[in-house]
């Protein structure tokens, strides 16, 4: 999925600096982004890749001077908060087994442990199709956290295109949003790597945080996440990770009224509680795809909402291009 992070459409190859430039990479620096996410971000913009590496060093090193102390360079050691994402990451169990530990996930009576030293408690659990709530999944700092580094970037969401392949605007989805690559920054890291300890499903296997807003009367209607095999444009789509085996909507605010996640074929309705989760699994180990996960996102009556979205395969994802 194409980083929507930079403001400038340049042209392939472009290679001139601009204040606008400047202040993008100021603030998403500021904002703790890494290097490397900085400099794939200029390229899909159409910056050439000679000229992104050497304006992203420099921007560091300009940092570096501004501050009081020193900030990290480029090719800095982890911090101790992605270290330990990352010893999350590879404790994660083996990919072939992927169906197997999220049924087992869902089948734990109370509580996950979430991989950094707390549990994530359980609110209820449906056996099939596989539905789990987890509560306080994310801190209310980190919600917020996350809120923050997407403002910058959101734009209308788009659906892929049963035909072609291709990401579409349609009426049926108005919900504004924003595409953070895998481990793209240390918040993000860590969040990717306690999604793993709880579902079970390697990070890898997982596709870039979506973060979505929705304004008064926005809505998503009823519709699937896995893809449809007999459609060119969906089947275009399992060649980068194969199916879709699981979603995970995280709430990041509370609404006041309305915006509830809710799947008509169950009668069922998971309200926006800040920091809860609800997590659905339509791929059974046989292959069948569950239609009776079939779900919306309702209409905001009052408020906002505001959530974040993780799509995890059945093999690692490697994206498209």
């Amino acid at each position: 999925m194409t980083s929507r992070s930079h403001p400038v459409a340049g042209k392939t190859g472009y290679a001139t600096s601009s204040p606008e430039l400047e202040r993008w990479l100021a603030r998403h620096i500021a904002q703790g982004f890494g290097a490397d996410a900085l400099v794939r971000s200029m390229c899909q913009s159409g910056y050439d890749a000679a000229f992104a590496r050497a304006t992203v060093q420099a921007a560091f090193a300009g940092s570096a001077m501004r501050s009081a102390r020193p900030g990290p360079a480029p090719s800095a050691s982890p911090s101790p908060r992605t270290a330990k994402a990352r010893a999350a990451t590879e404790a994660a169990t083996n990919p072939a087994h992927a169906n197997a530990q999220a049924a087992a996930a869902i089948a734990a009576p109370n509580a996950l442990p979430a991989g950094d030293g707390r549990d994530v408690p359980v609110l209820f659990a449906m056996e099939s199709p596989r539905i789990a709530l987890f509560q306080r999944l994310l801190m209310p700092d980190e919600c917020d956290a996350l809120i923050a580094l997407s403002r910058g970037r959101l734009a209308r969401s788009p659906v892929v295109n049963p035909d072609t392949g291709d990401e579409n605007l349609i009426d049926a989805r108005t919900s504004m949003g924003a595409m953070f690559q895998v481990g793209e920054h240390p918040l993000i890291e860590t969040l990717e790597a306690r999604i793993a300890a709880v579902t079970g499903v390697p990070v890898e296997q997982g596709e870039g945080l979506q973060i979505l807003n929705y304004k008064p009367g926005a809505e998503y209607q009823p519709h699937y996440d896995f893809f449809n095999p007999q459609r060119p444009g969906e089947a275009r789509q399992l060649r980068v990770g194969g199916q879709r085996m699981a979603t995970l909507v995280i709430y990041l605010n509370d609404v006041p009224a309305g915006g509830a996640t809710a799947f008509p074929k169950l009668g069922l309705r998971v309200n926006p509680v800040k920091g809860n989760a609800v997590f659905f699994a339509y791929l059974g180990e046989d292959g069948a795809l569950d239609e009776r996960t079939l779900h919306a996102g309702l209409p905001v009556e009052q408020g906002e909402k505001w959530i974040a979205t993780k799509w995890l395969r059945e093999a690692p994802y490697r994206g498209e291009g």
